[in-house]
């Protein structure tokens, strides 16, 4: 009986430690295929005022935010974009970029008339181009130089004002 207890504790204890991350890589991380530093991938979406791509953003000081209208994380984080977008838009120097995961028009556009949020924003309708970022979580706010690299990134929160964001995103 003992060594079938002393057995069933050490499997026990194995799986326990084989679940822990030795690397010191955390859960958000490694779900990011884009991580500070990187450059961002190539992309093209479409929307009513017509198409963007990585290019367009070549120059440019980039605020670039994936997100769900179902995710209740993505709620908190709105309006703290909008309100930076708001301050930002009149910048030519900067890119307020919106992306919406896997989601139709008509949802988006219905929660964004009851959340009262004004910013444009493009359809990932197929979830291409969060899959060139990540395997998931969101939001995920990303800070992006003229040079295409990512500097910042905010996973599943963002835990600054609207005014330090702006802040932090002519400073790049």
């Amino acid at each position: 009986m003992k060594e079938t207890t002393t057995f069933i504790f050490s499997l026990l204890m194995a799986c326990l430690f084989s679940c822990v991350r030795s690397d010191g890589e955390d859960l958000y991380e490694a779900s990011s295929y884009i991580k500070v530093g990187d450059e961002i991938p190539d992309f093209t979406l479409s929307n009513e005022a017509g198409a963007l791509s990585k290019s367009d953003l070549a120059g440019k000081k980039t605020l670039l935010v994936l997100f769900a209208t179902t995710c209740g994380d993505c709620q908190r984080v709105l309006p703290v974009i909008e309100a930076a977008w708001n301050v930002l838009k009149s910048d030519p120097a900067v890119a307020v970029v919106l992306i919406s995961r896997e989601e139709t028009a008509g949802a988006v556009s219905s929660y964004w008339a009851e959340a009262q949020l004004t910013m444009p924003y493009y359809l990932d309708t197929d979830r291409a181009v969060f899959n060139t970022f990540a395997k998931a979580y969101t939001p995920r706010v990303y800070l992006i130089n003229p040079l295409q690299r990512v500097v910042e990134m905010h996973v599943e929160s963002l835990k600054i004002s609207a005014g330090e964001l702006c802040r932090r995103v002519q400073a790049l």
